[in-house]
């Protein structure tokens, strides 16, 4: 391994999807108080948004049946705890009555979710949930903060498309698709709610 792909995995490892989505949510908890109704939310958002996700990566070690299945088992149970965990945040979010802007926040990331799985299995066209999930802490830091924190996330996003086009993990393609998902996810919860 050179130089740069041990970068690239360091970056790769770094810009994982729930350590982004938890910087997010706390940021958005600092900026943004009209969020959160209070710190439930926020712990409740980090709890099924960035701590189940993640999940999936000590669960395959214990997990009878998933330890043998190496990484591809590991990527497929990492997509099953997400669904879960925002499935879970969605719920939530209409029993608790949270605020319109993180109902939002969680009907985004579970259409994002659900239209990854259409485009994965259903049409085989290949979308990287890794590139959806960076997107999303850029979609809602524009939208909720400012275009500032944005660019932040656009050149945090860069570095981990670069990492992924080093690594091999993913094709330009697959990346695009992933973070167009994101983008159409928003757009369809936008509607949907009528904002």
């Amino acid at each position: 391994m050179n130089n740069q792909e041990k970068v690239a995995k360091c970056i790769r490892a770094v810009t994982v999807p729930p350590v982004l989505v938890t910087v997010m949510l706390v940021i958005l908890y600092e900026k943004c108080t009209v969020i959160f109704h209070g710190v439930r939310d926020l712990w409740v958002s980090l709890v099924w948004l960035g701590i189940c996700p993640v999940l999936a990566y000590p669960l395959q070690k214990i997990l009878p049946g998933w330890r043998e299945k190496g990484r591809p088992g590991q990527r497929k149970l990492a997509f099953i705890c997400s669904t879960v965990g925002y499935l879970i945040a969605a719920v939530y979010g209409l029993a608790a009555h949270v605020s319109l802007e993180l109902q939002l926040i969680f009907n985004t990331y579970l259409l994002s979710v659900i239209l990854l799985a259409f485009l994965n299995k259903v049409i085989k066209k290949r979308a990287s949930g890794h590139a959806c999930s960076i997107t999303g802490p850029l979609i809602f830091l524009a939208y909720f903060v400012s275009w500032k924190m944005a660019a932040f996330c656009i050149f945090i996003g860069g570095m981990s498309f670069w990492a992924s086009l080093k690594l091999k993990r993913h094709l330009p393609t697959d990346l695009l698709a992933g973070s167009g998902t994101c983008f159409v996810s928003f757009a369809i919860a936008l509607v949907i709610m009528g904002i």
